[in-house]
């Protein structure tokens, strides 16, 4: 799965990496982005790729009880599909949620310890991300979800699972409601090996209340 990952570039970088606009939207760097907050996401809009702040966690908009978002932070590439959830967004809301870094807790002897990957040139990556609008009546939520996939064997050892990583040739796919369903699927695969890099981190990030630079901070395995 994919419960947290880091952000710290500024909406301009975003906005020239995804050639964008960011819709009123501020953002600070952030190290520790946990489900249930709102976060930059790059969607369709009216004036083509815009970057508006959504929630982490999808609602879908038939559901009944906002709480299902709580649920709904990850969507398995091999289901997504078919799950009610997720296959009308998929169909037509497909977002790009920006990232310089993820975390995973690797499981060893001593317990489990948390690890921090990015990309080993540095910089923005993307997930493949899905998006909802939920209308409670009284007011509006927009909601995204990360889509998982089996992890490369690089990152086995690490966890079973990985977001799946765009690459930039493959935004315009992935946004375009000109792409097949069959196209589309083709895109959720592992990221291949060689672009990503690893390292232990202390139990600071385990926390969501912390959110500094810390968390990105590597510890000797010693």
């Amino acid at each position: 799965m994919c419960g947290r990952y880091s952000l710290t570039q500024p909406i301009q970088t975003l906005k020239e990496h995804f050639q964008a606009i960011a819709v009123e939207l501020e953002h600070n760097p952030r190290y520790n982005i946990a489900p249930s907050q709102s976060v930059p996401i790059v969607i369709a809009g009216a004036q083509g790729r815009e970057i508006h702040a959504l929630r982490w966690g999808l609602i879908p908009s038939w559901a009944k009880d906002p709480s299902m978002g709580n649920r709904l932070i990850n969507a398995r590439a091999e289901t997504v599909h078919e799950k009610p959830s997720f296959k009308s967004s998929l169909r037509k809301r497909r977002c790009l949620v920006p990232a310089d870094g993820f975390y995973e807790w690797q499981v060893r002897d001593k317990g489990k310890v948390p690890q921090y990957i990015r990309l080993r040139t540095g910089g923005l990556m993307a997930f493949a991300g899905l998006w909802s609008e939920w209308d409670s009546g009284k007011e509006t939520l927009r909601t995204f979800t990360i889509i998982t996939t089996t992890a490369n064997r690089e990152l086995e050892p690490v966890h079973a699972r990985m977001p799946v990583i765009l690459l930039p040739e493959h935004y315009g796919d992935w946004m375009s409601p000109d792409t097949s369903s069959e196209q589309v699927i083709t895109l959720l695969r592992p990221l291949r090996e060689g672009l990503l890099e690893h390292y232990p981190i202390s139990k600071t990030v385990n926390s969501p209340k912390n959110d500094g630079e810390e968390c990105i901070a590597p510890v000797s395995e010693n």
